[in-house]
């Protein structure tokens, strides 16, 4: 279940440009945790993308409220929360890219060659367990459960994932 939070300058974003972008998140998220062919009715139901407006005065890059700091389309930070283990590094960095190509593709721009990072992708992963749903705490593989068909290769490392985190608490002696 991913959960994927955008912060923005107030008035920046019309909300057809929400709904293009919430689309656009909605899909990529799901295709890189889930695998080609994973974007489905259920995997959806449990991907959520949430648009915050921030004051403009209220939000400073550098030490300063305006656009010393910026480049086109502006300010965005988006947070993609997903369960811990459910992506490697590669697919970290396929979010990251997929999050900067959808604001530039609803403001209908090309990345500059050179600009300021002024659209940050923060990938935010929960622990095992720490996620409630139908008044249950569920896991990574209750969410792949429940999502249904993916990637096979995905669904095997985060097996191996959640094995080997178990293991190292239990070597650590972590309480249950």
């Amino acid at each position: 279940m991913p959960l994927i939070q955008v912060y923005y300058p107030r008035g920046a974003l019309t909300l057809g440009q929400r709904a293009e972008l919430g689309e656009l998140l909605t899909h990529v998220i799901v295709e890189i945790e889930g695998g080609t062919g994973a974007d489905g009715p259920t995997a959806r139901s449990i991907a959520w993308v949430m648009f915050h407006d921030v004051d403009p005065e209220a939000w400073f890059i550098g030490g300063k409220a305006d656009d010393t700091y910026v480049s086109p389309p502006g300010k965005f930070l988006v947070r993609v929360y997903v369960p811990e283990g459910s992506l490697s590094k590669q697919r970290k960095a396929m979010v990251h890219k997929a999050v900067d190509d959808a604001v530039f593709k609803i403001f209908a721009l090309e990345p500059p060659e050179k600009r300021w990072p002024s659209i940050f992708a923060h990938i935010h992963e929960w622990g095992e367990g720490n996620l409630g749903a139908f008044g249950k705490s569920h896991g990574l593989a209750d969410v792949g459960a429940y999502a249904g068909a993916g990637n096979p290769e995905i669904r095997a490392r985060s097996r191996e994932y959640i094995a080997a985190h178990a293991a190292w608490r239990h070597a650590a002696g972590f309480p249950e």
